[in-house]
């Protein structure tokens, strides 16, 4: 961005890698008459700015008036003019000529701006024209971490870019024996270009001889032989960005020309110039170690790794690893250890918690623990156990009693049995349910009163026969089975009632008498009734089929389960008739 913009001199023109000697609308920035003309470029993030390089296209400002040229960097609106100011510079600006501002310590900031002060001084208008400008926001790679030569000059070791350039200026060499220097110590002549680089080789050079503009350094570059207006750097890489000062000639090799602002210039290669080798660095350094933490390296070396962990209590906030590159810097900017505090865990309803290592810092463990009757849910829920349904039993009932209000099935509910009338309790009368989810004892269940023969009928057939002679005889008793009566059956009461008939005495008294004695008889001795009574008493559940007009009635089971058995049978043989005449069927098709 600029104040204005005047013949088709828009400002982004002073950002297209191009260069010129002399002002032009197509590569230079040109602004109108104002007072203060200012013009910025937006970083679009903070850098730590070094050096700032500005090529300018237009002369200023005015015959004996020097201009007043100022380079500011921040964060703020580069407009406003208040940013720290990273240099001034009070001089002639000339048409076509370089001006370095380097920020002496770098400025950090994402706006870099020039501002021309001398108008607002005259209290007069000009025009602010940039043709280059050059933002070097590099980080700076520490010279210890270049080669280091015993018979180098000091202080002749510079950095850019994850490279390392050493100038040579007080052994000079022709071209060959230049290359040949510089490879035997694992470098090259400077074999590469960009806008960049170049400005940060003029700077260097400029600094350096500043007393002394005709130095002359090599560069690594010879004249393709096979096509003579074409260039190959030293390695056989095509050179296409180039700096020349005048395009032309006939001349082998290539130089940085001091009376020219340095840029190129092609030379004869068996001239003794200066020169500059260009290496790669060895070693990142002993990188940064944040506190609290533990770092872990075989070697600071190109391509070694750095592992990084952090203190108990701490939390690793970065990489965990970071790599030495080739160019001298490690992949990743260095981690952060964090502390952290967790703080007391919540407490839980039915259960505690245990600092397994005393504290409540970063990775530290809590061991929680249930009451008795709870298990753990999740990671802070609990969850009260739960038996399963209360067993139920036949001709009884059950009766639950909750636990407080964790439900009639939860850790300690009771369970109470009772059985209906006629049936007694057989096992526990009482269930508890226990901690591991199951109840304390087997369920119980009902037995019916006196002897169980719920399955059977019981034919007691008792003749009481006295001829006047009293002779008497025992009575018979004969068992027919019959299918079981329901669980669920009460027990019944056997009749007891006395039928009067002409001829006839019957009396039924839980017992079953099918042989009545005739009228006129003497009826059985009492002794014999008394014995009868006893039987029928420990019977209960015997079932007594009366007589119809002093008929005996045979019981209809036998005959019914017959039935079914010869069903069954015939339906058995159907089946395995049908079987084989399937069986002959497939046969007889294959």
């Amino acid at each position: 961005m600029q104040v204005s913009t005047d013949e088709g001199g828009a400002p982004q023109k002073a950002l297209d890698g191009s260069t010129a000697a002399a002002f032009s609308a197509d590569t230079c920035t040109l602004t109108k008459p104002e007072r203060m003309p200012w013009w910025y470029v937006n970083l679009l993030e903070p850098y730590m700015v070094q050096l700032v390089r500005l090529d300018f296209g237009k002369p200023c400002c005015g015959v004996n008036k020097p201009a007043v040229v100022v380079v500011r960097v921040g964060n703020n609106r580069p407009d406003l003019g208040t940013n720290p100011i990273c240099n001034r510079y009070t001089g002639f600006l000339e048409e076509g000529q370089p001006l370095f501002l380097p920020c002496n310590p770098p400025m950090p900031g994402a706006f870099v701006s020039v501002h021309l002060e001398t108008a607002v001084a005259g209290n007069s208008h000009a025009r602010l024209s940039i043709c280059e400008a050059f933002v070097y926001t590099d980080q700076a790679l520490p010279v210890e971490r270049c080669p280091q030569f015993r018979d180098q000059p000091p202080g002749s070791t510079a950095t850019y870019n994850g490279k390392c350039y050493i100038f040579y200026d007080q052994q000079p060499a022709d071209f060959r024996d230049a290359l040949a220097f510089c490879r035997s110590r694992g470098g090259t002549l400077l074999d590469e270009s960009n806008p960049a680089l170049q400005g940060f080789v003029s700077w260097e050079l400029w600094r350096r001889h500043r007393s002394d503009s005709s130095s002359q350094y090599w560069l690594g570059a010879v004249r393709d032989p096979l096509e003579p207006t074409s260039w190959k750097w030293v390695s056989g890489a095509d050179v296409t960005v180039s700096f020349w000062n005048a395009p032309g000639g006939k001349e082998e090799c290539a130089r940085f020309d001091g009376s020219k602002g340095w840029l190129w210039a092609d030379t004869d290669c068996s001239a003794s110039l200066n020169y500059i080798c260009q290496h790669q660095p060895k070693t990142c350094g002993r990188p940064e170690q944040p506190p609290n933490s533990t770092m872990n390296a075989d070697s600071f070396a190109v391509g070694a790794t750095v592992q990084y962990s952090c203190d108990p209590g701490h939390l690793l906030v970065g990489p965990t690893a970071r790599t030495c590159l080739p160019t001298g810097f490690y992949d990743e900017f260095p981690p952060v250890c964090k502390h952290i505090e967790c703080g007391l865990p919540a407490e839980v309803a039915h259960g505690g918690f245990e600092l397994l290592n005393g504290s409540v810092s970063y990775l530290s463990h809590v061991q929680y623990w249930c009451g008795p009757g709870y298990e753990m849910a999740g990671r802070a829920r609990l969850v009260s156990i739960q038996c399963a349904e209360p067993p139920t039993v036949a001709n009884g009932h059950v009766t639950v009693t909750a636990n407080n209000t964790s439900g009639p099935r939860a850790f300690g509910a009771l369970v109470e049995y009772a059985c209906a009338p006629g049936y007694r309790l057989v096992g526990a009368r009482a269930l508890t349910c226990l901690a591991s989810a199951q109840w304390d004892q087997p369920p119980p269940h009902c037995r019916c009163h006196g002897r169980a023969y719920n399955n059977k009928y019981i034919n007691i057939n008792i003749n009481n026969n006295n001829d006047g002679g009293g002779e008497q005889h025992e009575p018979r008793t004969s068992r027919q089975h019959s299918a079981p009566a329901a669980a669920d059956e009460a027990p019944r009461a056997a009749p007891d009632h006395r039928r009067r008939r002409a001829g006839h005495d019957t009396t039924s008294a839980g017992h079953d008498t099918t042989s009545a004695a005739p009228h006129g008889r003497h009826r059985p001795p009492p002794h014999h009734h008394e014995r009868i009574r006893a039987a029928s008493q420990q019977t209960p559940r015997v079932n007594v089929p009366q007589p119809v007009d002093g008929e005996r009635r045979e019981p209809l089971g036998p005959r019914l389960n017959i039935g079914a058995v010869v069903a069954l049978g015939a339906f058995g043989a159907l089946v395995f008739l049908i079987a084989i005449v399937t069986t002959v069927v497939i046969l007889v098709k294959r």
